[in-house]
């Protein structure tokens, strides 16, 4: 109970120190002497407390703070308070008894009050105190008061925000919602307002510390149950629409419904990500729009965009080989035929390690085509064919037996001689075919 009086007639103190003008009173107030002897006491024996870690020598440093806590005034040492602050997180630790513990507490929280009102040049420094010792007492019992102490050091620092204290913030938050005290807009809205601190901290120092903070930070959000693809394309659209020009709302838009299997289906995901392509243009934002509208099937826009991904100064030569040979595959899917050759053959100048597949494709086109000329060229089409497929497996061995299975099946199309001399052709001769935009020359085969 001794104790507990203590902690009244402390606020009480405080209150009237705080009333008696500095000018009235010097620096260490009417009892000049007295504050001063209790400054230099309660310094003498936190720092015999700090060498030799005895419970007497804190609860001596305790006791002589508390005086000079009651009667110096606030302004005469900022250390006061920066000391007391020391003392009180050891005489929290050690103590036992719950409701005395909630008395410390609850003094440690004055003495950072008191530092901020009187200290304002330290308001971030006490802020950040604040909120890490709210943290620390209670935030497995009054989450709320943690995510409010955060809030206040993010209103104040900025982008000088603690990751530590951001992470903190999305996990008691998550705790808040899922306990039905924290409605779902104001998490979202704090991932989008504190996301930008996350990365612009991570960009400054991209070193594991930051990284595995972002990440820490992202899976918070992400299990807190907040972040369902109805939820996001509801909060994030009008926010779109309001400023789709704005890299600060379109990053973390495109970031969050591009990690949701269904969200990257939505008007939404494609709008933020051209937004993003447009304000910072880069090889992965063109390759995912290619991605996005083939999935759409917008295949003009689908092709523009893997050309600017192949044009990109980011891809070397063997990436260049493979997203173009991509490109073909996608040509021929499409059904532009003559496009997809094209796209083949360039494959192979980018990269020669292409060169099966991109041979294998080709015989597959040319085999599929159908040739209205005449019969000879509904033939001919398969001699090409072969073509292809002999270079396919001299360009990858592993497509060897593919190629022989299909050279097996071609050559049952071949016409018979009698047939070829009906057009005056004969085995080796050259033979020039156009068909379906394409044409290639090659060499008469026949059944004998």
């Amino acid at each position: 109970m001794k104790k507990l009086n203590f902690f009244f007639t402390l606020a009480v103190a405080l209150f009237l120190v705080g009333t008696i003008p500095a000018s009235a009173q010097g620096k260490y107030g009417k009892d000049s002497a007295q504050c001063v002897n209790y400054l230099n006491f309660y310094r003498d024996f936190l720092k015999q407390f700090r060498a030799t870690k005895s419970a007497g020598n804190l609860n001596e440093a305790a006791n002589q703070w508390r005086g000079a806590f009651k009667t110096c005034p606030p302004k005469a040492s900022q250390n006061l308070f920066i000391d007391g602050r020391t003392i009180f997180q050891n005489l929290i630790r050690n103590e036992k008894n719950a409701e005395v513990r909630q008395g410390l507490i609850d003094t440690l929280m004055l003495i950072h009050q008191t530092r901020q009102a009187n200290y304002p040049k330290y308001k971030a420094a006490v802020a950040e105190n604040i909120a890490f010792d709210m943290l620390s007492y209670y935030g497995n019992t009054n989450p709320e008061k943690v995510v409010a102490a955060i809030k206040d050091v993010v209103a104040i620092s900025g982008n000088k925000t603690k990751g530590d204290l951001l992470v903190a913030y999305m996990q008691k938050a998550s705790d808040l919602y899922q306990a039905g005290k924290m409605k779902g807009e104001d998490i979202l809205k704090a991932y989008t307002d504190f996301s930008p601190i996350m990365d612009a901290q991570v960009a400054a120092n991209p070193n594991e510390e930051n990284k595995t903070k972002r990440g820490a930070f992202e899976n918070a959000f992400v299990t807190s149950g907040v972040a369902t693809c109805d939820n996001l394309v509801a909060v994030f659209t009008p926010r779109y629409e309001a400023e789709p020009n704005n890299i600060e709302v379109v990053k973390p838009i495109a970031s969050l419904l591009g990690a949701d299997s269904v969200c990257v289906k939505s008007d939404l995901f494609l709008k933020a990500v051209t937004s993003l392509h447009q304000l910072e243009p880069s090889y992965t934002s063109s390759y995912l729009l290619y991605k996005l509208h083939a999935s759409k099937d917008n295949v003009d826009e689908a092709v523009k965009f893997l050309d600017e991904a192949i044009a990109s100064e980011e891809s070397d030569a063997v990436k260049d080989g493979e997203l173009t040979m991509e490109l073909a595959v996608y040509n021929f899917k499409v059904g532009r035929h003559a496009k997809a050759v094209a796209a083949a053959r360039e494959a192979i100048e980018k990269d020669a390690s292409q060169g099966g597949k991109a041979n294998l494709l080709m015989a597959n086109i040319w085999a599929g085509q159908r040739c209205t000329a005449n019969d000879m060229d509904n033939r001919a089409k398969y001699w090409v064919a072969i073509d292809y497929l002999n270079k396919a497996k001299a360009a990858d061995e592993t497509l060897a037996e593919e190629a022989n299975k299909l050279i097996a099946q071609y050559r049952q199309y071949f016409p018979k001689t009698e047939d070829a001399f009906m057009y005056d052709l004969t085995d080796g001769k050259p033979y020039t075919i156009s068909c379906g935009g394409m044409s290639a020359t090659t060499t008469v085969r026949t059944i004998k």
